[in-house]
């Protein structure tokens, strides 16, 4: 995309790729801007995710609230790696791992 996008056509491209939780990589490059503005641009259009939803989005899966100290516990003191714990907690199965 070498031509200049108008800020309308901009923060359509934004808003999508949050609303369709594409990464942030893929989102600056149709916009053609820099990471860091792509944060800045979405955060003044409130669409940013928050801690928890970006660290759902890189793990794969949602834990809910009533297993989150389980899935803590396992983490931390069972030094398990997210999916493993994800496998045992009964988040996803085998099959949805993408595995062995």
């Amino acid at each position: 995309m070498n031509t200049k996008l108008n800020s309308e056509a901009r923060r359509k491209i934004i808003l999508e790729g949050y609303g369709n939780n594409e990464p942030l990589k893929e989102i600056a490059a149709k916009v053609g801007c820099s990471l860091a503005s792509l944060k800045v641009t979405a955060s003044k259009l409130g669409c940013t995710r928050t801690p928890k939803e970006a660290a759902e989005f890189r793990r794969g899966f949602h834990v809910p609230e009533h297993k989150w100290q389980d899935y803590r516990q396992l983490m931390i003191a069972g030094q398990y790696k997210a999916r493993e714990c994800a496998l045992i907690l009964g988040l996803i199965t085998q099959n949805s791992s993408g595995g062995e």
